[in-house]
C-alpha cells in the first residue's frame, strides 16, 4: 500500500534559481551554504546571487566550522593571494573539506595551473552563466556528499530504501511503503546512517542539500516536518534533539540522558 506524504505538510526540494533576489544585508538571519570570496586582484564582483559575499578570512572560519560546503573564489590575473588561501584551506585540521570553484579572467593564464595545484576543484570564466555554476556545484556536492544507496534498518518493522527514497514497514502482515519528500528523505538518511551519534545542524544542512539561501532555522523546521511524517509509523520518537549540539537517531528511549524528542 502506498502512502502519500501530502498530509504531513509541504517539503519541496528547492534548487538555486537564476532569478534569485539580491543578497540580504550582513545582519540578516539568512544562512548560506555557498560562500563567494573576492580577492584583491579582482576588479569584478561576485555575480552569483545565490552565494554570500564574505572576506577570505571569514570564509576560512566558516568552512572550519562546517557552516558552508562550497566556495566561489573570484580572482584577477595575480593569483598569489588565491593560491595561498587555498593552501590554508586544504591544510586546515578536521574532516570537512569544502569544494571551491575558482573564477579567473583567463583560464589559459599560467597562474591557472597554480590555482588547481593549490586545491581548486574547477576553473570557470568570470562571466560564467548561472546554469554553468549550478552544474559545477552539483558535481561538487556529489563528491562531498554522495547520494544514498542501499538500505538502512530504522526499526525491527521498518527500513529505509535509498534507491526508492521510501520507508517500507510491516504492520499486521502487510507491507506499506511511504515515499518521502526529498528533504525529509535526506534528513532521515543522514540521521539513521549515523544512529546514536549527534549530527550538527551544519552537517544536516549539507545532507539535505538545502539551497544556498535559507533561513537559519531551516533544519529545526525540517526536523519537525520529519517527525510528523514518521508519527503514523510510530518512529517519530527516534528523532532526538540534543540541545546545543544537534540531532540524532536513537534506538533507545527518547528521554534518556536529558534529550528531548
Amino acid at each position: 500500500m502506498m502512502l502519500s506524504p501530502y498530509a504531513f505538510g509541504p517539503d519541496a526540494h528547492l534548487s538555486m534559481g537564476i532569478d534569485a533576489p539580491s543578497h540580504p544585508p550582513v545582519d540578516s538571519p539568512t544562512k548560506h551554504s555557498v560562500l563567494c570570496v573576492r580577492f584583491a586582484s579582482s576588479s569584478a564582483e561576485c555575480s552569483d546571487t545565490n552565494s554570500q559575499p564574505v572576506t577570505p578570512q571569514e570564509a576560512l572560519q566558516r568552512f572550519r566550522e562546517g557552516d558552508a560546503w562550497a566556495g566561489l573564489a573570484v580572482s584577477g590575473h595575480d593569483v598569489r593571494e588565491l593560491t595561498e588561501w587555498l593552501m590554508r584551506l586544504r591544510q586546515a585540521p578536521g574532516g570537512h573539506v569544502p569544494g571551491v570553484l575558482a573564477f579567473l579572467p583567463d583560464r589559459a593564464d599560467p597562474g591557472a595551473l597554480a590555482v588547481l595545484r593549490a586545491g581548486a576543484d574547477a576553473l570557470l570564466p568570470l562571466d560564467s552563466q548561472p546554469s554553468l555554476i549550478r552544474a559545477q556545484l552539483a558535481r561538487l556536492r556529489e563528491r562531498i556528499a554522495p547520494q544514498p544507496a542501499g538500505w538502512l534498518q530504522l526499526h525491527t518493522h521498518a527500513r529505509l530504501d535509498g534507491q526508492g527514497r521510501a520507508i517500507q514497514s510491516e504492520f499486521g502482515g502487510q507491507t506499506r511503503t511511504l515515499v518521502l519528500p526529498p528533504q525529509s528523505f535526506h534528513l532521515l538518511w543522514a540521521l539513521a546512517a549515523h544512529r546514536g551519534h549527534v549530527q550538527s545542524p551544519q552537517a544536516l544542512r549539507l545532507a539535505m542539500d538545502i539551497p544556498a539561501r535559507a533561513h537559519q532555522d531551516t533544519v529545526h523546521t525540517a526536523i519537525g516536518r520529519l517527525r510528523r511524517v514518521l508519527r503514523p509509523l510510530g518512529l517519530h520518537d527516534h528523532v532526538q534533539t540534543v540541545h546545543g549540539s544537534g540531532y540524532r537517531w536513537s534506538d533507545g528511549h527518547p528521554h534518556a540522558r536529558g534529550d528531548t524528542p
